[in-house]
């Protein structure tokens, strides 16, 4: 596990259903760490920018494999350690085969059913197991009045029930990843100045949660980023990293990898 600290900037690559083979996987994780790592044999990383891989379930091990300097993660996982769940993936099974990381609540599982309550069982569960959950968060449509953003209560509502039973220094674990909805996929990002009013009531969510150490939970933004508009959106708006879809398949990784070379070069 990559070692970070408390002014790192997180990548997190959301592979979701791709790439098709495991063959494919396998190139697409040696070529996203050999192009983070500067494209030399002797691969450089930085540790300023901690990235995290999270492939389908059958790929995690090849990404595990591939590099220690990049952290692996899963894009879910089920609640119970084992037992009759067919189909489903527990969090030690994920720490086993290398996992540290696990996105939890992302829209996508919500649509399909997942509900806040089981999203705080999973949250749990990954804290038990010494994993870091990447909470997914998002409103489905955007709200204004007279132009000023209006943030959905919805998106308190998806924190303060996934935090339930949650305790302070557990908390110090947890990352918060913001995801308008209506922006995923659409390649049309939030406005950075609406993102930042979000950033600024999550972090009050959390600091009323858990004071100061709610403070110091790391707040993500995700919604159809790219090399582009990377270190925009995380210069204008306090956000500690982002969380990437499709531009993390993109091109053999090549878009990936574009944005972290930027975030590198423009913003640290």
């Amino acid at each position: 596990m990559a070692q970070h600290k408390n002014n790192t900037l997180y990548l997190v690559a959301n592979w979701k259903m791709n790439p098709t083979t495991y063959k494919q996987a396998e190139s697409l994780a040696q070529k996203t760490v050999h192009g983070i790592g500067g494209g030399a044999q002797d691969t450089i990383f930085d540790s300023r920018i901690n990235v995290v891989i999270c492939p389908p379930f059958p790929y995690v091990s090849i990404v595990s494999d591939v590099s220690k300097d990049v952290d692996v993660g899963a894009q879910n996982c089920f609640y119970e350690d084992a037992g009759a769940y067919t189909g489903e993936v527990s969090s030690r099974m994920l720490k086993s085969m290398g996992c540290s990381y696990c996105i939890v609540g992302h829209s996508e599982r919500r649509a399909m059913g997942e509900t806040n309550g089981m999203v705080n069982k999973k949250v749990l569960a990954l804290l038990q197991e010494g994993m870091r959950p990447i909470i997914a968060v998002g409103e489905h449509t955007r709200k204004a009045d007279n132009g000023t953003v209006m943030v959905d209560p919805m998106i308190k509502r998806q924190i303060t029930d996934a935090l339930a039973g949650v305790n302070e220094r557990q908390a110090k674990r947890v990352i918060i990843a913001y995801e308008p909805v209506w922006a995923i996929g659409t390649g049309q990002s939030a406005d950075p100045d609406d993102i930042l009013t979000v950033r600024i009531f999550i972090q009050k969510t959390l600091h009323t949660l858990y004071g100061q150490a709610g403070i110091a939970i790391p707040i993500l933004y995700g919604g159809s980023t790219d090399s582009n508009n990377a270190v925009v959106l995380l210069k204008n708006t306090g956000m500690r990293g982002l969380l990437v879809g499709g531009a993390s398949v993109k091109e053999d990784a090549k878009e990936f990898i574009a944005m972290y070379a930027t975030i590198q070069q423009e913003l640290l």
